[in-house]
């Protein structure tokens, strides 16, 4: 027992405080103050959890608050700029084309006329052949298309051919009375924009459509002549497209050029035979060069006017369908022939070159032809509008296919263009008369030239640099 209670008492005497206010009977009373303060600790800590809910409760609405007043509205915006009718599915075509034209209408900085909105849809769909001969033309484009079908049309006469080398189109023949003529442009002159549009590189058929349009109505044009800028505006005109022109030469020796192979051409060109038949020629040189084409069907009818019976040409499309165009032979021109080409030469006129050829009956004199051996069609829609594609390849007699490669001449040479416009000497021609003279076994012509230290004279003052700048 005792050593029970030494054993409590030591345990007291750890806590002296503790052990003095048991003694002095005081345990009450600081049991009492001890619960006070833990019930004012309890208080603050009470208060502290309150604090922290609220301010976590705080956070919570705040957080919310953001999500709706400022990510949603921040997200729908996103949206919109990007495409709000859009869903995660691939727009259709017709959907894709309407958003389009909807943020074109909405987002270009300046208004596009929804005619023209349309139209470029329509080129643009197109375009996606990547076919420089395949095009959309509008009801206006169309109609101005015709009329140089038709051999009547509004510009400003004038004679256009493509120089590859420069890249520019130059005016070779200027008509008597036309508006080209009135305005003051020459041969010789390079073509070097069209309202403001640089053509280098343009395809002339792009060119000549930029140059014609309505019935009084101005085109201007900017030109190079001898290496100088010149400016003209000119007021288109009715032109009624002279396509065959006919000239008798020294010693039995017909002339007919053909500019185009238009829907007037073939009636033309049937005048100019008889008209040199009639005049008794022992041969004849046919100028196509600069012309650009035409229509299949009349380059195979002015074929059949002079070749004997056989296959002219022939087309293939992509399914392997053949369509033969032949000649009866039953207005057969039996005399020495000769073809003057150029690199303007092209489509219709080199179906005519490579029949001539195949058939034995002309030799090829000139440059190398252009190489369009390719055929389209013209599909209409009823407000005016068409569309024109290439359906197939051009196949000569022979099975040639002249396409991005031309025609070679048989006799190679080329045109002297500062003789041309010194004195008016033209040395393709001049060439091409000699080789005829030879298959008819007359004596060549001799001809006054210039010194070539005269012509480098002139060449030196006459600069042919085309430039765009004004």
């Amino acid at each position: 027992m005792d050593s029970d209670q030494d054993k409590q008492i030591e345990s007291i005497d750890l806590n002296d405080e503790k052990l003095k206010d048991f003694e002095e009977g005081n345990v009450e009373i600081a049991s009492s103050e001890t619960l006070e303060e833990k019930k004012e600790e309890n208080g603050k800590g009470r208060g502290v959890l309150l604090f922290l809910i609220g301010l976590f409760a705080g956070i919570a609405v705040t957080t919310i608050l953001c999500i709706f007043f400022v990510l949603i509205p921040w997200t729908k915006t996103k949206k919109q700029l990007a495409a709000e009718e859009v869903s995660s599915e691939p727009p259709s075509y017709e959907t894709k084309v309407n958003l389009i034209k909807k943020y074109l209408n909405t987002y270009y900085y300046e208004d596009v006329p929804e005619e023209d909105i349309e139209e470029g849809i329509y080129k643009g769909v197109v375009n996606a052949t990547h076919d420089k001969y395949s095009t959309y033309y509008s009801a206006k484009e169309l109609k101005i298309q015709n009329e140089g079908w038709e051999g009547k049309f509004y510009g400003i006469g004038a004679v256009l051919s493509y120089d590859p080398d420069k890249e520019y189109v130059q005016i070779e023949e200027v008509e008597d009375g036309s508006p080209a003529k009135e305005a003051g442009l020459k041969a010789g002159d390079y073509i070097v924009e069209v309202d403001g549009v640089d053509i280098q590189g343009m395809e002339i058929t792009e060119v000549v459509r930029m140059v014609r349009g309505d019935e009084g109505t101005t085109v201007h044009l900017y030109v190079a002549r001898d290496g100088k800028p010149l400016d003209f505006d000119i007021v288109r005109g009715e032109i009624k497209s002279t396509t065959v022109a006919y000239e008798k030469m020294d010693d039995g020796i017909a002339y007919i050029a053909i500019s185009s192979f238009a829907d007037t051409t073939v009636e033309s060109f049937k005048e100019a035979v008889q008209e040199a038949k009639d005049d008794g020629a022992k041969g004849v040189i046919f100028d196509i060069r600069g012309n650009g084409g035409g229509g299949l069907d009349v380059a195979v009818a002015i074929c059949q006017e002079i070749l004997p019976q056989g296959l002219i040409v022939y087309t293939q499309d992509k399914y392997g369908n053949k369509e033969e165009f032949y000649s009866d032979g039953t207005k057969a021109w039996d005399v020495p022939m000769v073809v003057l080409t150029d690199k303007g030469t092209a489509s219709a006129s080199e179906i005519f070159t490579a029949a001539l050829r195949d058939f034995g009956v002309a030799t090829v004199v000139g440059k190398t032809t252009y190489g369009k051996g390719v055929y389209q069609v013209v599909k209409t829609f009823t407000d005016g509008s068409a569309i024109k594609l290439t359906a197939g390849r051009f196949y000569s007699p022979k099975g040639e296919c002249f396409h991005e490669i031309g025609i070679e001449p048989d006799v190679d040479i080329e045109f002297d263009a500062d003789a041309y416009v010194k004195d008016g000497t033209d040395s393709q021609l001049n060439k091409a008369e000699d080789v005829l003279r030879e298959k008819l076994g007359l004596d060549p012509l001799v001809r006054e030239e210039a010194s070539s230290e005269q012509a480098s004279e002139e060449s030196s003052e006459d600069s042919s640099e085309i430039t765009s700048e004004k």
